[in-house]
């Protein structure tokens, strides 16, 4: 059975990109960056974070408060001085950076050289997906982004290869330098890893004015009243009128599950994951965590995905794009992985330098780590 994957899912991974794409394709005319000071840019990317951001209030504490107020005092008076857009992007990014949170950033528009988004970066890639049978014992699996067209290929790929799947013990999923992307796990990765059902816990979202005319356009745009996302979306949208600038929790856990015997082969799954693993990635780290397949292999992930749910705003009516995340992963309730990231069951040994091998040579010694 074919399980339609969670819409929830799918909007939480929306990335920057969509934002650039839409201007660059709207034939808007180019913007002129003297007609905005640095100053104004400034203020503009401080309000946005301070009312909108999901993590602000996690970062900005008693201990914390008195380096944030330092810091924008010192902002303010650079700003002032600043005539040079890229010189004012700078001060931009030293107020994000603050954050320690890469999902939080603000980008020069002017131009499109350092507005181009993954996709077009990777489009003419052709090593971003690879599915191989290494021996009768090992199959090997790399995703090197977390975008809808390799997802997509990927997905294709398992579908076309279940016969392969189901008699081939081990398979390795290299996940190493993912670093996220614009959709979320198919239907054939989840198949993959399925042993039980999986929890993605309920969100928080910030309530905001952006915020609120957001619910109220995505509500305009259900056809079916009586779809029950459409009733979560009311409920959120009421939530966050009733409780302007605070936290406020989207309805209930989800759970995913799926048509699949969970002793089927593969029985071992290993992901590979590194420093770069992040974003979408630790989203399918999450889900694999929940399997009683899935070993986890290498080094902690990024730890970028405690928030969420990016939206994208102009500042300086188009110069600079802020983008910054909504949303808090429900998961925060019971850990946090923010400049942490998610550790593996094995660390793999900095000097090692076939981790392809190693994980091959752990399995053969009849090692598991789940039970």
């Amino acid at each position: 059975m074919k399980t339609k994957i969670i819409p929830f899912l799918t909007l939480i991974f929306a990335l920057n990109y969509t934002f650039v794409q839409a201007q660059e394709s709207s034939g808007q005319k180019a913007v002129n960056p003297d007609a905005c000071s640095c100053s104004r840019a400034l203020e503009e990317v401080i309000d946005k974070v301070t009312r909108i951001y999901a993590g602000f209030d996690d970062k900005v504490t008693a201990k914390t408060r008195p380096a944030y107020d330092k810091l924008i005092k010192n902002l303010r008076s650079k700003a002032s001085s600043v005539s040079s857009p890229l010189a004012c992007q700078t001060v931009l990014q030293t107020y994000t950076s603050f954050f320690k949170d890469s999902h939080v950033s603000s980008v020069w528009m002017r131009g499109t050289k350092q507005a181009v988004s993954n996709m077009e970066a990777n489009k003419n890639r052709t090593d971003l997906v690879t599915f191989r049978k290494l021996n009768d014992d090992f199959l090997y699996v790399k995703l090197a982004v977390f975008d809808q067209r390799e997802v997509g290929k990927l997905d294709s790929l398992l579908a076309a290869n279940r016969e392969l799947l189901a008699k081939t013990p081990y398979l390795i999923m290299d996940l190493r330098g993912n670093g996220g992307g614009n959709t979320s796990t198919s239907d054939e990765m989840a198949r993959l890893i399925y042993t039980n059902p999986i929890l993605y816990p309920a969100w928080d979202y910030r309530s905001s004015e952006e915020f609120i005319k957001s619910k109220e356009r995505e509500l305009k745009a259900y056809k079916d009243t009586t779809d029950p996302y459409y009733k979560r979306v009311v409920n959120l949208l009421n939530a966050a009128k009733a409780n302007p600038g605070k936290m406020v929790k989207d309805s209930g856990d989800l759970v995913r599950t799926l048509d699949v015997n969970p002793q089927s082969y593969p029985r071992q799954i290993a992901f590979l994951i590194d420093k770069r693993s992040g974003s979408a990635t630790e989203f399918y780290i999450f889900e694999g965590k929940q399997s009683k397949k899935v070993t986890l292999f290498g080094t902690n992930s990024y730890g970028v995905m405690d928030y969420g749910s990016d939206q994208d705003f102009r500042i300086c009516d188009g110069i600079y794009n802020l983008a910054t995340p909504w949303g808090r992963n429900g998961w925060v309730k019971d850990f946090r992985i923010d400049n942490v990231g998610f550790k593996p069951d094995v660390s793999i040994p900095e000097g090692e330098k076939d981790w392809i091998g190693f994980v091959q040579k752990y399995y053969a010694k009849g090692n598991t780590v789940k039970k």
